[in-house]
């Protein structure tokens, strides 16, 4: 039956329906079988079916509704139980465990060890999916064989063919059946029937087995088609398009159907600026969004609710993008890895670091993640259940204690050893299952449909509960697996699997009456919104493309007279044609690139014009930017005081409490300074709030790091009865036990292999000053003291205007040569610059101070216990360098008016700092740690700063 194209199909449908089936007051569905193409469509007759009777009055008794998806099994009954999926993937993947790894040759060229499972289950999946497109269209594995040319692909389809008939025969030997062949059974015995007449709405692509199928019934099928009756012979007697009839179609797009963006966040942007438009004319929940691909769908969202559009996607969610499914991969990859990476991973999660919290005392609450971090950060540990180095014990107890809290709530799947205990899926889903319902038992309830579901908390909860309901009844599916089919597997394994099989279901939330829909390419067609915006009409979105298939490219499929390229095209020329007929108001948005920033050209749907129409329209979209509309968007409202507009960025630096009447600031350390003089705002972030950055994820020693891994030898050697040795060869061996004694303190023996090679690199770095330190020995100079120290507490200090200024400091080396008297204070450092180069920096015809350690130290000469003028004692450096020949002891080579200028700035800086002068400065600060914090990578302040930047960025 015809009904037209010049309006919404699914309302037709109704009226078809009523016309034809309503007798009085009664209209008696209950006889029919409807069929649309997905669950949306489903759904959406249901409602207008309910509309229409209430609007009239009328009883009605609503038919039976399925999709096409699920009708196979409505037109038949099997001759054996049909096997579930994954018991179709576990027999396939059997079947070819059992076969010599020669003979599987033609398939894949590396053939995985017997163990693990996971790499034949993927393999399996394959074929099943293979088997079933070749199934949907009636074919077999012996008809591409028929039809192959080279020798290889010949091969290849017949161990395909004999994989496929042992496969059945592993499913019979069980007791189960393939339901693609027990549908190809039915038909070829005259067993497809059903006692309702098959309604088919909407159903322009049905696959070879299904349309023999219904060919094969004996009841009615009526099938309602978009289109005029002018137009039937462009259909086949099911309603589906006819390829070679469509690929010629003209489709009625017009100039102002076409909006030109640029990337996502563009296209997302386009799609806001289309709503405002319909707003003029349309309530938020007469517009429908469309996609082409999922991952527009985010960046839509956000959009339109900066705009107070609220959204509902019918896309829904899958499970692997919930709590739910997140949980199941980290845990996953925790049991498989056992790395404490992968626990600093897993304990990221909400649920589990709730878990662990409630598991530790209160006082342990708010503390036990940073000390992981800090573990991580600072000793660079690799497997669960080594040993930790010693002051990584002392350290971090409480990350120990979480790790050991999160070992016993997952010993339900094992310790992780050689000896893991192995048990069937079917079992292993019951212990899963368990696991998570205990994990999940103390979450508050889901949200109602009449909480607000703009708080975020509230959705992500209502989202897990849907989740856990998936995953739990594919748990329940998965404990009464076939027995013959069940696997023994480890606690691991099993988690991976039902991760893997969850991932991709769906699970989808209930719209308001007020939420924009966003509905995918396929659910469009029909659609009865008045108006709708479709983002991404673009290649290779829509039509899709087969010609990347392994097995199946382009040119076999049209050789096997499957669904190829063409085939997809002319579906949706149709599609298309319904979407642009179906309102007055359209707008398809062609987009420049991908999420990815992949560039995406336009569709080839934009062909299917005139050439004339179509070149314009593709000179346009790749041409001159669109013409915008101006959107009242809550994010980009500037911001106000007492009503009063006010200049500046919304993404305001955070302001310091600075009142009170004591000082911020009573002690310094020496090397607080330098980062005064470099930002006093970010001084007050490290030196007062005590905000350093800790990074978790790096495998090596940063800089600092590694420092202390050499100072660290230093330090040990210095403090040694060994530290007046004179011979380089015995000083090398005293400083490299040193060395591995450090290293096996802080990094134990299970370290990452970049440490190791970190600490050969040491190694080499102090051979070399093991001759330094000789030359040193033989020169009359001896060491009198390693890491002294002075603090307030000694009475270090500096006098500024009539007060004091604590001071504080660890000097790395105190030398003393006995002949003569003098004394030196030096600084090792893993560098080999001299103190001058790290001091000062050339500032117009002279120098300024950016550091400001070695006068500093001079200051505090009179509190180390050195009988000498401050003047007279030498400052300077012991470089430890990564180049031999600059290893050595440079001494500072200050003038007095230099010295004097930084006991200026020093006494300038304690002011500063008690008058609490702490804004941020306006030059670059390099090796930032707080750029987050000061926005310095947002490019309208970079912008503003690139003047000050000046010559020495540009040339850095």
């Amino acid at each position: 039956m015809f009904v037209g194209w010049d309006g919404p199909l699914l309302p037709r449908s109704v009226t078809t329906l009523t016309e034809r089936f309503q007798r009085d007051h009664q209209l008696d569905l209950s006889g029919l079988l409807c069929v649309l193409p997905s669950a949306r469509g489903s759904h959406r007759l249901q409602d207008l079916l309910s509309q229409y009777s209430e609007a009239n009055s009328i009883e009605l008794r609503q038919p039976d509704v399925t999709t096409i998806g699920s009708l196979a099994e409505r037109l038949y009954e099997p001759t054996a139980t049909l096997a579930l999926e994954f018991e179709q993937t576990l027999a396939w993947a059997e079947v070819m465990r059992q076969m010599r790894s020669e003979e599987l040759e033609p398939l894949i060229p590396t053939i995985p060890p017997p163990e693990p499972i996971s790499p034949w289950l993927e393999l399996a999946g394959m074929l099943r999916r293979l088997h079933e497109e070749l199934a949907s269209s009636q074919l077999t594995f012996r008809d591409v064989y028929d039809v192959s040319e080279t020798e290889s692909e010949k091969r290849r389809w017949k161990l395909l063919d004999h994989i496929f008939k042992n496969y059945l025969t592993s499913l019979a030997n069980v007791g189960l059946a393939d339901p693609h062949v027990e549908r190809r059974k039915a038909v070829t015995a005259d067993r497809c029937q059903t006692g309702k007449t098959v309604v088919l709405i909407g159903t322009s692509d049905l696959s070879g087995a299904m349309t023999a199928m219904l060919r094969n019934l004996h009841s009615d099928v009526l099938s309602i088609v978009a289109a005029p009756s002018s137009m039937a012979d462009r259909f086949d007697e099911f309603g589906c398009v006819q390829t070679d009839r469509w690929t010629e179609h003209h489709l009625p797009i017009e100039d102002a159907h076409l909006i030109s963006a640029g990337d996502v966040a563009d296209q997302a942007m386009a799609v806001a600026e289309s709503m405002a438009e319909f707003a003029v004319r349309y309530r938020a929940d007469q517009v429908t969004v469309g996609v082409t691909d999922e991952s527009q769908v985010g960046p839509i969202e956000v959009s339109l609710r900066g705009c107070g559009v609220q959204t509902f996607r019918h896309l829904g969610w899958t499970v692997s993008e919930t709590a739910v499914g997140r949980l199941l991969d980290l845990t996953a990859s925790h049991l498989q890895r056992r790395t404490w990476q992968s626990l600093a991973a897993m304990v990221r999660h909400a649920d589990v670091c709730r878990f662990v919290t409630e598991s530790l005392d209160e006082e342990s609450s708010d503390r036990w993640l940073t000390e992981l971090d800090k573990l991580l950060a600072n000793h660079f540990p690799i497997r669960i259940g080594k040993p930790l180095p010693s002051k990584a014990v002392e350290s971090h107890p409480l990350a120990i204690a979480a790790a050991d809290a999160v070992a016993q709530w997952l010993a339900v799947f094992g310790d992780g050893g050689s000896g893991q205990e192995k048990a069937s899926i079917a079992s292993w889903s019951q212990v899963i299952g368990k696991w998570l319902t205990e994990l999940y038992q103390p979450a508050e309830p889901p949200v109602s449909d009449d909480d607000d579901l703009d708080q975020q908390p509230a959705v992500t909860r209502d989202r897990t509960s849907m989740a856990l309901d998936a995953a739990t009844k594919l748990m329940e599916r998965f404990a009464d697996l076939n027995a013959g089919l069940d696997l023994d597997i480890t606690g691991a394994a099993a988690i991976e699997m039902l991760a893997a099989r969850l991932g991709d279901t769906r699970v989808v939330g209930t719209a308001k009456p007020d939420h924009v829909q966003i509905l995918g390419w396929l659910d469009l067609a029909l659609d009865d919104a008045p108006a709708m915006t479709v983002v991404g009409l673009n290649h290779p979105f829509v039509p899709g493309a087969t010609t990347s298939d392994p097995f199946l490219p382009g040119s076999l499929r049209t050789k096997l007279r499957m669904a190829d390229n063409e085939r997809r095209y002319a579906r949706d020329v149709y599609a298309m044609h319904l979407i642009l007929s179906a309102r007055k108001d359209i707008r398809f948005i062609v987009g420049k690139s991908k999420a990815d920033g992949t560039p995406t050209p336009p569709s080839r749907l934009l062909a299917a014009t005139p050439t004339e129409d179509a070149a314009r329209r593709i000179r346009m979209l790749l041409g001159k930017p669109r013409s915008r509309t101006l959107i009242d968007h809550q994010w980009d409202q500037p911001p106000t005081e007492n009503g009063i507009v006010i200049a500046g960025s919304k993404l305001e630096i955070p302001a310091f409490d600075l009142s009170g009447d004591e000082d911020i600031v009573k002690t310094m350390s020496v090397t607080a300074f330098r980062d005064y003089l470099a930002c006093p705002y970010r001084f007050y972030l490290r030196h007062v709030l005590k905000l350093r950055p800790i990074d978790d994820q790096s495998g090596e020693l940063a800089a600092n790091q590694f420092g202390d891994l050499v100072h660290g030898a230093l330090e040990r050697f210095g403090e040694s009865p060994d530290r007046d040795e004179e011979q380089a060869s015995k000083i090398e061996k005293l400083l490299l036990e040193y060395l591995h004694e450090y290293a096996a303190d802080f990094y134990g023996s299970d370290a990452s292999t970049a440490v190791g090679i970190q600490v050969a690199q040491a190694e080499r770095r102090l051979k070399a000053v093991a001759i330094v330190q000789a030359q040193r020995i033989a020169e009359g100079w001896k060491i009198h003291a390693s890491e002294a120290s002075v603090s307030e507490k000694e009475g270090a200090g500096v006098e500024v205007d009539g007060r004091r200024m604590g001071l504080r400091g660890r000097f790395d080396r105190i030398d003393f040569h006995q002949a003569t008297g003098r004394w030196a204070i030096l600084d090792y450092k893993t560098h080999g610059h001299k103190p001058e180069k790290k001091h000062l920096e050339k500032a117009g015809d002279g120098h300024r101070w950016i550091d400001l350690q070695l006068p500093l130290y001079r200051m505090m000469v009179p509190f180390l216990g050195i009988e000498a003028p401050p003047q007279e004692v030498s400052l300077g450096y012991f470089n430890v360098s990564e180049k031999d020949e600059e290893t050595k002891i440079n001494l500072a080579e200050f003038t007095e008016p230099q010295m004097s200028d930084a006991e200026q700035i020093i006494h300038h800086c304690i002011r500063q700092i008690w008058q609490r002068k702490f804004e941020p400065t306006s030059e670059r600060v390099e090796f930032d740690d707080y750029s987050m914090i000061l926005q310095t990578d947002v490019a309208s302040r970079m912008l503003d700063q690139d003047d000050s930047w000046g010559s020495e960025g540009e040339g850095a």
